[in-house]
């Protein structure tokens, strides 16, 4: 009788998606001028980002108020409580959709850089079926667009989390990096895992989904890193590198059943 497959305990599958994530920045020693390149697309959709993320964050007292005044609560403490908490709600669920946004563009945008990248890492597997860029291109938005909806929908949940007082701020941000993180691997796997048929969104899904805990450390280690100032651009270009890893380390026989 063969022997059963050992099962990873949670916490090490989680520690190996972070570890993964980390791992990714190795691709700047490996091909920097490669990596330097693949900042490029980020920085532009970076540019238009900022601009909107600039307004919100300078209107989000406004905005507070007057969810704090709709729901009643007009002056004193408690006004001040429930403008705060109602800031921090917005902000933590425009930051999901932005997350989720900005992959979707600068993955349409530097598509040939990225695929690049993950090529070069998985070079040893350059025989495998590769994705033409085109459909790859129309694909990416249609999965993109997906993406974005379930963002929106998830955010919109979040905002609802997020107006309970003391509690509901964590709460939110904490739900929305880990599911962010996931959406987030599963739009950066595409390209590793097109390169060994698994090409459509449903069954990258089906393919990750025995992993789940490694790809949402991988994911949510670059969803945090993807909110500093200026992250997104320095880490996307490590984050395919990062996913092409995650794609490879995965048994074997994991893609087999898809």
């Amino acid at each position: 009788m063969p022997a059963a497959r050992a099962v990873p305990r949670p916490a090490a599958e989680v520690i190996a998606g972070v570890r993964t994530a980390a791992d990714g920045f190795r691709g700047w020693a490996r091909a920097p001028r490669l990596m330097l390149l693949g900042m490029v697309p980020g920085a532009i959709v970076a540019a238009v980002f900022g601009v909107a993320l600039t307004v919100l964050v300078l209107h989000l007292g406004a905005i507070g108020e007057a969810i704090a005044d709709g729901l009643g609560a007009r002056e004193g403490w408690l006004a001040t409580l429930v403008s705060v908490t109602a800031s921090v709600a917005v902000l933590a669920a425009s930051s999901l959709v932005a997350v989720a946004l900005f992959a979707t563009l600068t993955l349409a945008i530097g598509g040939l850089f990225f695929e690049a990248m993950s090529r070069r890492v998985d070079a040893d597997l350059a025989a495998a079926p590769e994705e033409a860029w085109w459909p790859a291109l129309r694909r990416g938005l249609a999965e993109g667009l997906v993406t974005l909806a379930i963002s929106l929908g998830v955010s919109l949940v979040l905002l609802v989390v997020g107006l309970l007082p003391l509690v509901g701020s964590a709460t939110a941000f904490t739900v929305g990096a880990l599911v962010g993180g996931r959406l987030l691997a599963i739009e950066l796997t595409a390209y590793p895992l097109a390169r060994r048929g698994v090409v459509a969104r449903r069954d990258r899904v089906r393919a990750l989904r025995p992993y789940r805990l490694r790809v949402i450390g991988f994911g949510a280690s670059v969803f945090l890193l993807f909110l500093l100032p200026l992250g997104a651009v320095l880490a996307m270009p490590a984050a395919v590198v990062g996913a092409t890893l995650l794609v490879r380390g995965l048994p074997e026989d994991a893609l087999r059943t898809v």
